[in-house]
């Protein structure tokens, strides 16, 4: 049992640290371990600030790896990828490295070399699990159900310029606290935003589901589940009923809509800026990914700070400075109709002169000045 405050356990092969107000999770598999390995077989990496950079989706015609250098490569990622399940961080980077694995070539061996240097920097990472309250999520809050579920998903349009499969990613949260990740590669080619966005919803809507039941038994009680997405056309597509005039659609689709209309899912549109299924999408600068980051619940396992807060609070910023500036130039708009100050008719032929009196006498007898 966890007793004091800074007591530690290890169980499934992943070490669990208590806090003064939650449980820190450290993954199993050790980043030095990582690093130590890929070092010894390839040479030293150097310390990156991101796992990954656009390039690791462009289409690789390099040289292949050697049979041994390829077994190599093998062996590492597959260390990467048991530590991916509990960061969200890398869990992109190593799914398009996982997709080399049968013919590894030097340019993938580059971006594990990347991601290998990253590790390096960052050090052991854990995920803060807080001390739950009864109805309350990170977004959704309600009275009826103890427990919340809520889904993150995002998706990246034909991202890959290699085969133009999009990703997929999808987090899941219990009452707040990060339960499990995925980034995935879309098995069919997308036609539209608008087509791939509707298959990162199906993904992670059939994981929650398979989470949600699992739940239900080991707590003994209802879990309410929410899907957030942050696309519009997504949200429309899946909130109605039937195909439409749409011709492209795949029948999974239109089992998502079930699930919507008999209430077992809850569909609910969310900001771009707070997405943080963004973070197993596509390779994301500095300061988003750290601040997706915090919004997840990482700390640095040694020092139990958390990760990313002054990024997060300045994306926060930035959004609330947005928002206000959109509802001063609504406000703005809004005044000058009134003030009968809307936009005028342009003429169509560029000859033509309009001119325009200091003073126009309207019907209400008032002065109308432009």
């Amino acid at each position: 049992m966890l007793k004091d405050v800074g007591s530690s356990i290890s169980f499934l092969k992943k070490k669990m640290v208590r806090l003064k107000d939650g449980i820190l999770l450290v993954p199993g598999t050790n980043t030095e371990r990582i690093v130590e390995a890929f070092e010894t077989e390839f040479g030293p990496a150097r310390i990156q600030a991101v796992p990954c950079d656009s390039s690791i989706q462009l289409e690789d015609a390099s040289q292949c790896l050697t049979p041994s250098d390829s077994s190599k490569f093998r062996s590492i990622v597959v260390m990467c990828l048991y530590l991916g399940r509990d960061r969200p961080d890398v869990a992109f980077a190593i799914k398009e490295l996982a997709s080399k694995m049968s013919k590894p070539t030097c340019t993938s061996l580059q971006h594990l070399r990347k991601l290998v240097g990253y590790l390096k920097g960052t050090g052991e990472l854990g995920v803060k699990l807080q001390c739950p309250t009864p109805g309350k999520g990170k977004w959704k809050t309600t009275t009826e159900k103890c427990w919340v579920i809520e889904t993150f998903c995002d998706t990246d349009w034909m991202s890959n310029h290699e085969h133009l499969r999009s990703t997929s990613c999808g987090l899941h949260f219990l009452n707040g606290c990060f339960l499990m990740g995925t980034s995935r590669t879309q098995r069919t080619i997308a036609l539209s935003s608008c087509e791939s966005e509707p298959y990162s919803i199906v993904s992670s809507m059939c994981d929650a589901i398979y989470t949600r039941r699992c739940l239900e038994f080991v707590l003994e009680g209802q879990v309410m589940q929410v899907q957030f997405t942050d696309s519009s056309s997504a949200r429309q597509l899946l909130s109605r009923q039937g195909c439409g005039k749409i011709r492209h659609l795949s029948g999974k689709v239109l089992w998502a809509q079930s699930k919507i209309k008999d209430n077992e899912v809850l569909l609910v549109q969310i900001p771009t800026t707070w997405n943080t299924g963004d973070i197993g999408t596509k390779a994301l600068p500095k300061k988003r990914l750290r601040a997706l980051m915090c919004e997840v619940g990482m700390m640095d396992a040694e020092s139990q700070e958390p990760v990313g807060e002054a990024e997060r609070d300045e994306m926060q910023n930035n959004a609330a400075t947005s928002r206000d500036v959109s509802k001063l130039a609504k406000a703005i708009m809004r005044m000058s109709i009134l003030l009968g100050l809307e936009p005028t008719n342009v003429a169509t032929v560029e000859t033509q002169e309009e001119f325009c009196p200091l003073g126009v006498q309207k019907d209400n007898g008032e002065d109308f000045w432009i």
